[in-house]
């Protein structure tokens, strides 16, 4: 009777939990999206994104279904090239959705051309590695006989996604940080938002633990740190999307308790935040009701 190795059913439960997470989350975002008629270039690349965790999460259990110290067979093989492929797709495609939320949000301005030539270069990395990693593993394949399947890269390459991981964390921190500079926002929505925006450095530091284990090249290891940054980016590509959504329930809650509450007021004061798209952005109002 064969026994499943410890590790392995640690990567399996790990993996499954955070991507049925992710995956709740997202499909729960793209059908607001939907349903409100809002949908975008930022959504598109949520999706895709969507596509290659769930992708993964089947691929993690093909891969793990053969022992380790044994020789590998197709469906392993074709497991790991899904994960390694899988891996970068999600991974950028979740910072990509990130940065078309802030090209919508941006004001027709510097921040709008910076933010359009940041979103080229992410595409342009991510498909620089993608190639690089697809050449590399298809050129030098004597790795698909030998077990433990995995394909060692060069540590350059994990050096290279560690500083493409920093910068491109950075910048999705950063021009946030301009527009709302620029919009008047009571200050709980700014650390509200800012706050939100900052998890994406969450992702810099599981891309260096993972950069340790890539160089190391430890295959159950490798793959787990790779899911769990993978996972991490597309929640929170999806976490300022979801709060500002709740955020608007509860506070639609609270007006109509007050209004409830003190019907004869001669004046309520609202201040609406409306941020649709850039060419009408950080709109204030105020609404007198009689």
């Amino acid at each position: 009777m064969s026994h499943t190795h410890p590790s392995v059913v640690g990567l399996r439960v790990s993996v499954t939990i955070i991507h049925t997470c992710t995956i709740v989350l997202t499909s729960w975002r793209l059908w607001y999206k939907i349903f409100h008629r809002c949908w975008w270039w930022e959504d598109m690349w949520a999706a895709i994104a969507l596509a290659a965790v769930t992708t993964s999460g089947v691929s993690v259990w093909i891969f793990s279904s053969t022992p380790m110290d044994l020789q590998p067979w197709d469906g392993p093989i074709i497991a790991y090239w899904l994960l390694m492929i899988n891996f970068t797709i999600g991974l950028w495609s979740s910072r990509l959705s990130m940065i078309c939320s802030i090209v919508r949000l941006s004001p027709p301005t510097r921040i709008r051309t910076v933010a359009c030539c940041a979103a080229a270069a992410f595409g342009a990395i991510a498909i620089a590695l993608l190639i690089h990693k697809c050449w590399f593993c298809a050129r030098y394949n004597d790795w698909e006989t030998i077990a433990p399947l995995s394909c060692s890269l060069a540590p350059s390459i994990g050096i290279t996604q560690v500083i493409s991981d920093f910068l491109s964390d950075m910048t999705l921190v950063v021009l946030p940080a301009r527009i709302l500079h620029q919009v008047k926002l009571p200050r709980n929505h700014r650390i509200l938002i800012l706050s939100v925006l900052s998890c994406s450095l969450i992702t810099t530091l599981l891309s260096i633990v993972h950069a340790v284990f890539f160089i190391q090249a430890d295959p159950i290891l490798k793959i787990l740190t790779a899911q769990l940054e993978m996972a991490v980016s597309l929640i929170v590509c999806n976490l300022l999307p979801v709060v500002i959504c709740l955020y608007k329930g509860l506070r639609s809650r609270d007006l109509d308790l007050s209004l409830r509450r003190h019907p004869t007021d001669s004046m309520f004061l609202t201040t609406i935040v409306d941020l649709p798209s850039s060419d009408d952005y950080a709109t204030e109002e105020i609404k007198y009701i009689p």
